[in-house]
């Protein structure tokens, strides 16, 4: 399933049209010396409407790309959660080029999602790494939501410029996609040379519950993958205690502002305020005890 959005530059209104979209990408910058006059007030409406929010960065040839980098982020100022692009169609960039911009930025990003965007021309035809940060955002014209002709996994599909550049992104759900935006529930498999590093340089690698399930032979796959799912299930298990506890420290300070409510209105005696803030705290221990059980 897709979710639909679009991208909007000085050439849209402020005010733009934010039906049916779940998300906003919004032009910032371009080299070292454009910034895009609209940028401050098109983000601020996408803000203020609940949607995912994504800046990008059109790349110049003509100047440093680290240059570029710094310079986007300090005027696209992106919050937490909110996606960057960077902008690949002048022919003067080269795919080296781009992939040193993309990992630059990645490295000054703190931990935001950063996008390659360019067309399919671009991506079948001058690139030659397969390189896209966090994620790919293919440009095709082709009238066919979520269908661009390329083998590589995508992130954003934009497939048409009429009558505003108009996007699909492969998310079940706005929710879905701001959770990806801000780092939650990304259980990728690893590779090898993930488990390697995980591993440690000298060899020794970290064995699974069920040593049965783990290869000493550095040849199998299973020496490798066992421990690659291992890892990942454990992650699944720890991100997923971790929304419990957030759940539920969520639950205990709405029943805590409610009881200090009726404390101040005189609803409530000293003592059975304290009474209830000790049941409320047994009910929600007892609750998290129950949800880690279950995990």
């Amino acid at each position: 399933m897709t979710i639909k959005g679009i991208d909007v530059s000085n050439y849209q209104s402020a005010t733009y049209d934010l039906t049916g979209c779940d998300f906003v990408f919004v032009k910032a910058t371009e080299g070292v010396s454009y910034v895009n006059p609209k940028h401050a007030d098109q983000v601020a409406r996408a803000r203020a409407n609940g949607r995912v929010v994504g800046h990008y960065h059109y790349l110049r040839a003509t100047s440093s790309l680290a240059a570029q980098m710094d310079y986007f982020l300090a005027h696209a100022a992106p919050r937490a959660g909110e996606l960057m692009a960077v902008d690949w169609e002048e022919a003067g960039v080269s795919c080296a080029e781009k992939d040193s911009a993309i990992k630059y930025l990645r490295s000054k990003a703190g931990g935001r999602k950063v996008l390659l965007y360019c067309s399919q021309s671009y991506w079948t035809g001058r690139d030659t790494t397969s390189y896209a940060g966090d994620g790919l955002w293919i440009a095709q014209y082709n009238g066919k939501p979520g269908q661009p002709s390329i083998q590589a996994k995508w992130v954003i599909h934009q497939y048409t410029s009429t009558p505003l550049d108009t996007n699909v992104a492969a998310f079940s759900s706005r929710a879905e996609m701001a959770a990806w935006a801000a780092g939650e529930d990304q259980d990728m498999a690893l590779t090898k040379d993930d488990v390697e590093t995980l591993a440690g340089t000298d060899g020794v690698f970290l064995a699974p519950k069920d040593a049965a399930d783990y290869s000493d032979d550095e040849s199998s796959p299973d020496h490798y993958w066992s421990f690659g799912s291992h890892v990942n299930d454990n992650t699944t298990r720890i991100r997923r205690v971790d929304k419990a506890v957030a759940a539920l420290t969520a639950q205990v300070a709405a029943l805590t502002a409610t009881i200090g409510t009726l404390a101040q209105g005189g609803a409530l005696t000293a003592a059975e305020v304290q009474a209830a803030a000790e049941a409320g705290a047994k009910a929600a221990l007892e609750q998290l005890g129950a949800k880690l059980q279950e995990d």
